[in-house]
Parts: structure tokens; C-alpha cells; sequence
């Protein structure tokens, strides 16, 4: 005798439903995608969750898609108060104009010492911001560590160089070592009598000390041409390169110096074969698409950027733009350095200040014009620094 299927139990109506639950892979990939403000709010919801904010791969997962909305750290003076400001640059691109909220969260306070101190930017990597901190009234200095992003601050670390009455002054500059997933600064001491570089160190965030190394071959454009502030170190792919002067004294050769932060050693890389004039305009050099970029002016009547397709191979230069100053809107005589801080991902707007001048310049390539930002603020434009947001800690 056959039976009728039996039908399946009805759940009771006053029954909860189900848990759904999702795969840690998933969850993780979702998180990713958002910004950091959102990730951190999300870390009450679960010690999962929580447990992600410190989680390294995590952290490097979140940074590598953060690539993808780039920011400047503009450096604002307003009211005599210092503070740092992401500002991201497609915002930046669509030039509305703008005046940066007066947030509190972005001023740089004197927590650790009572007197005023002056602050400056030693450089930006990986969502981090070096800060050099120092006393106008005395010999001290201090390095500090900053997370816009997840407003945290590290200790500031004191040391004593001896400035007062001294013929010597110091330069520092920011990476990050990917072979030991250390943080460092490096500093180097010139001496203004003998006109070289007497002494180089480098500070390892991991160990919490600083170490003397085999000293700079050269003398660095910055520590020359003090009246720009420009020239700094600048960080690709786990080295630090600086504009230069090989043999100062003799035949003033300008070179660019790489130290690779793993090794702790340099290498000399000429400039492009075409440089060869001094001109009264410095040059500089910067990083644009992941390419080390060189940028002079020339023959007073264009601004030309030179890129090194593969970094470290003096073969690869390739001159890539070649600017008139006329599209520019500005006279070659009355302005310092041009700065190229980005190039967008089409290739088609790169973004430059005018040090000199006080401003930003937003020049499309495609059809040949440029604008001037209307950001109402006053900047200190050599100050301005790439920016990611991340979640990276020095601890």
C-alpha cells in the first residue's frame, strides 16, 4: 500500500530564524573596500572584526586598494596653528572652490613639551607622516610618527645634535625599509665651513636606535640651495634618492643618490645626457606614476620632466613632457622651482606648484591649459606630501 509523502515539519511561528553566518574570506574582502574611518566603527561589531585593524595582512590588503584614492598632505599655517590635512586629489582635480575645515583632529599640538616648537614634514609613506619637531630656544630635536587617518600619534622620540653655536646643520628624510618591514629616517649632518657632509645616520623604527653608516658621497641640492626647502629625500620602492652635487668643490656635477634602505648603501644614477647647464631655476627631483622623475627648466622657455622607465638605469631616461612656460601662465623670471607632486592615471592632468609663487597648478595636457587651485587656505606648498589612507602603526 503506498503512502502519500509525508509533508516536512512546519517550523513554530514563534521560532527564531536561522543564523546566517559569512566566510571569513568574504568578510575580510568586504572590509577592505572601505574606508578607514567605517573599518574602524566596525571593530565593536565582533573580536573578529577587531582583531583585523592590527592584522598585518589585513592592513597591507586595505593600504593596496586605498592606492587607488590617492590624497595630498596639505600643510596649512592658518592662524599661526600647524595642521595636516588629507586632501584627496580627485577632489583636488575637479578644482571647486574650497576652504579646509578648521578640524581640530588635524592640528598639530606641543603634547610632549611645554615650550612652542616648530614642526616641519620629513616625509609621508605607507599612511604614516613623519614629523621632525624642534625648540627654537635650545638644542633638541624630536621625531614623531602620525596616522591622520586613525588619529594616532606615536611617542616622541628626543635626541640632542648640538645646534647651538654649531657651523653644522642637519636634513632629514623618510622610508621604508621592505626587507625588514622597518620604518627609518635618515640624517645627514653638513658642515657649512668645509661644505660637505660630515656625518650619516639612519634611525630604525624597530630598534629605537640611531646607527652611523657610510657617509654621503655628495652634498645634497637642499643643503646648497637652503632658500626653497625642496629637494628633499624622496621615497620609491624602499630607497630614498636625492638631487646632488658630486665632487662640490671641483666640477660641480649634479647626480641623483639613491641609498637603498635594505642594504644601507648608495648608487650614483646620472641625469638625462640633455642636462648639461646650470640653470638659475633649481631642478628637482620627484616621483610620478611610480617613476623617478627629473624636471628642469629650459632655455627660460619650457619646463621639461624627464622619467626613468627602469629605476636605477641611467640607459632609461626618456623625456616625457616638455611644458611652455606660455601655456603656464607664468614668467620663467619670476618664479622659483616647479614641482611635480601627481599625474593622473590617464596620463592626462599633472598637478605642480609654483614654490616661489605660492601655488598650486592643475595643467591638462590634453588641450593644453592650466588653472590655479582655488583653495582659499594658506599652504606651504613644499611641505605638501603624498598621501594613502591606512591603518598602518609604528608599533
Amino acid at each position: 500500500m503506498n503512502h502519500p509523502p509525508s509533508k516536512p515539519a512546519r517550523r513554530p511561528t514563534n521560532a527564531s530564524p536561522s543564523p546566517v553566518t559569512f566566510p571569513s574570506d568574504l568578510i575580510v574582502e568586504v572590509l577592505s573596500l572601505l574606508d578607514v574611518k567605517s573599518v574602524m566603527r566596525m571593530r565593536c561589531v565582533s573580536k573578529f572584526c577587531n582583531s583585523l585593524y592590527t592584522d598585518h595582512i589585513f592592513v597591507k590588503l586595505h593600504f593596496n586598494r586605498s592606492l587607488q584614492e590617492p590624497h595630498l598632505a596639505l600643510v596649512t599655517t592658518d592662524y599661526d596653528t600647524f595642521r595636516i590635512v588629507p586632501y584627496s586629489v580627485s577632489n583636488l582635480l575637479e578644482n571647486p572652490p574650497i576652504t579646509l575645515a578648521d578640524d581640530p583632529c588635524y592640528v598639530i599640538d606641543n603634547y610632549f613639551y611645554p615650550l612652542d616648537l616648530v614642526h616641519q614634514v620629513i616625509g609621508s609613506c605607507n599612511g604614516l607622516i613623519c614629523l621632525l619637531s624642534y625648540s627654537d630656544i635650545d638644542s633638541f630635536f624630536w621625531l614623531s610618527f602620525w596616522n591622520p587617518s586613525t588619529r594616532a600619534m606615536s611617542k616622541q622620540l628626543g635626541f640632542n645634535f648640538g645646534l647651538l653655536n654649531d657651523p653644522t646643520s642637519f636634513k632629514f628624510s623618510f622610508g621604508y625599509d621592505n626587507s625588514t618591514n622597518s620604518y627609518k629616517v635618515v640624517m645627514l649632518k653638513f658642515h657649512s665651513d668645509k661644505l660637505m657632509i660630515v656625518e650619516a645616520k639612519v634611525f630604525s623604527v624597530a630598534d629605537n636606535v640611531w646607527r652611523e653608516i657610510q657617509n654621503f658621497p655628495a652634498v645634497p641640492f637642499q643643503m646648497i640651495e637652503f632658500r626653497h626647502q625642496v629637494n628633499n629625500g624622496v621615497y620609491l620602492n624602499g630607497t630614498l634618492n636625492w638631487l646632488a652635487i658630486f665632487d662640490f668643490k671641483v666640477t660641480y656635477v649634479e647626480v641623483v643618490i639613491s641609498l637603498d634602505l635594505g642594504t644601507e648603501t648608495y648608487k650614483q644614477i646620472h641625469l638625462p645626457p640633455s642636462f648639461d647647464e646650470k640653470p638659475y631655476v633649481d631642478p628637482t627631483i620627484s616621483v610620478l606614476m611610480n617613476y623617478l622623475c627629473f624636471s628642469y627648466h629650459f632655455q627660460d622657455t619650457h619646463f621639461v620632466i624627464w622619467k626613468m622607465v627602469e629605476f636605477g638605469v641611467e640607459e632609461s631616461w626618456t623625456q616625457f613632457l616638455k611644458i611652455s612656460y606660455e601655456r603656464l601662465h607664468i614668467h620663467p623670471y619670476s618664479m622659483g622651482p616647479l614641482v611635480p607632486f601627481y599625474l593622473s592615471k590617464n596620463g592626462e592632468t599633472l598637478i605642480l606648484a609654483n614654490i616661489l609663487q605660492d601655488q598650486m597648478i592643475l595643467y591638462n595636457l590634453r588641450d593644453n591649459r592650466a588653472v590655479r587651485t582655488r583653495i582659499t587656505n594658506k599652504i606651504s606648498w613644499f611641505s605638501v606630501k603624498s598621501y594613502v589612507k591606512s591603518m598602518a602603526s609604528i608599533c
